[in-house]
């Protein structure tokens, strides 16, 4: 049901309600009016017959002058005289006067009540000639009545079919641009474009208006930032699938020919049965396996690093700046990562803002040093990581899509990111905040070993 017809319902219910009780009050009303006008006739028309028969006395012909009272009430709206002999038939009677109008007989037998009758005292000379009665006759009076309540009925009616058509085309108005307000929701589903409303109308409707072009304003920067990332990551995703194929041919395919090699002259030193030579080409073959087996596990660390988080978050950290050092033997890592865990999610929250924020540092800002760090603090875990590199501003291509990424980590813990150049050098700061409580468990391994230099908190 629409709210206007809502609206329109609910007026034609008070105006029946009202109806009803203004009937019930006319109801009411109507029948004082009658009992009043009856009582006063009744009271009137005695007085005055008592008053027409007192100077009697003086009269020749009393039956003459019983004829002449009777007659004086015709024409009378609520009263009838009658003459009755002494054995109670009328020897003449009144004629009222006529009704207006027509009166329905469900309202007559409604408002009718039982006629009153007052007995006039007669000198002693009308002795034997019977009595005078008075009746009172109602029809006049609720016939009055009637056609008062009609037309107040009437008015009535027009009243609140006028109300009902004003407020129909108020509302009507009123609503209309709630109607282009549907379709400018409509319109945000289907065009890339957000739709624009006028701000214009009634204040209530103008704050709507300005929330919903506030709100598509920020739904299309959303999908322009969604679309962005998208292509970014699609960047990104190429770029690792490069990276994967140009190690697995520069690192792997070298040890697999070598391999191969390595076999088939095997094969053939068992056919000459030159058996002492066996043994130093599969030592060859296992040493290359091994290091194939090695950069395996490093491909997969970089395609799966939650695996990395599951052996600890330093020895996480540990392989990803291991991986880094191996392509860029000339940097130096300095990492200072706290020895406990968070659980699951906190520590691999942690783990990809270190990552990202060295991937960018190693990728974009060839830095000389690169410091990591780690540590517990009142009610939360800081996390910086700094470079020597080129600066802020050469970086700011590869911000995209990984910062982010990590703005959402951070808050997804209500955390803070700050992402700035360095203030005492060359070179980015990458500062994170997680809120957090109390560590699920603390280690005491030692990192040791390679040109990195690795300092672990061991947390009492």
């Amino acid at each position: 049901m629409s709210l206007r017809s809502t609206l329109v319902a609910s007026i034609i219910a008070v105006a029946l309600i009202t109806l009803l009780f203004g009937g019930a009050i006319s109801y009411w009303h109507a029948l004082s009016k009658v009992d009043e006008e009856m009582e006063a006739a009744i009271d009137v028309g005695a007085r005055i017959s008592i008053n027409a028969v007192d100077d009697a006395e003086e009269s020749s012909d009393p039956s003459r002058r019983l004829h002449l009272l009777v007659a004086d009430f015709n024409g009378n709206r609520h009263l009838r005289a009658r003459w009755l002999d002494t054995a109670g038939r009328v020897i003449s009677e009144s004629t009222p006067a006529a009704s207006p109008g027509t009166v329905p007989s469900w309202f007559e037998a409604v408002i009718r009540q039982p006629e009153r009758t007052v007995k006039v005292d007669l000198p002693p000379i009308f002795s034997g000639l019977g009595s005078f009665v008075l009746e009172t006759d109602s029809h006049n009076e609720i016939a009055e009545v009637w056609h008062d309540t009609w037309n107040t009925l009437q008015i009535l009616g027009l009243l609140c079919v006028l109300v009902l058509g004003c407020v129909y085309w108020l509302v009507g108005r009123a609503l209309r641009p709630l109607d282009k307000l549907a379709a400018s929701f409509a319109d945000v589903s289907k065009s890339k474009t957000a739709p624009k409303i006028p701000e214009t109308g009634p204040a209530e409707l103008v704050q709507v208006y300005r929330g919903f072009n506030v709100m598509a304003e920020n739904l299309a920067k959303m999908e322009d930032k969604n679309r962005r990332l998208n292509d970014q990551l699609t960047t990104v995703q190429e770029e690792e699938r490069a990276d994967l194929a140009r190690d697995l041919h520069d690192e792997i395919g070298p040890f697999l020919f070598s391999v191969d090699v390595d076999a088939s002259t095997i094969g053939r030193f068992v056919e000459n049965e030159k058996y002492d030579e066996i043994m130093p080409r599969l030592a060859t073959m296992r040493e290359a396996i091994g290091h194939m087996q090695r950069h395996v596990k490093e491909l997969l660390g970089r395609l799966r690093s939650k695996g990395l988080v599951d052996v600890g978050l330093i020895d996480a950290i540990d392989n990803l700046t291991s991986f880094w050092r191996i392509r860029y033997p000339s940097v130096e890592f300095d990492v200072d990562v706290v020895n406990c865990s968070y659980g699951e999610v906190v520590d691999q929250t942690v783990f990809r803002i270190v990552q990202e924020s060295l991937s960018n540092a190693m990728r974009h800002g060839k830095p000389s040093r690169v410091e990591i760090t780690v540590s517990r603090e009142e009610g939360g875990i800081a996390i910086l990581v700094r470079d020597n590199g080129s600066g802020f501003q050469k970086q700011e291509s590869a911000s995209g899509f990984g910062i982010a990424g990590m703005r959402e980590r951070v808050a997804a813990f209500d955390g803070s990111l700050n992402v700035t150049a360095r203030e005492d050098g060359d070179g980015v700061e990458v500062s994170a905040w997680l809120p957090v409580g109390e560590p699920m468990s603390e280690t005491t391994e030692q990192l040791t070993g390679g040109p990195t230099r690795t300092i672990v908190h061991e947390e009492a």
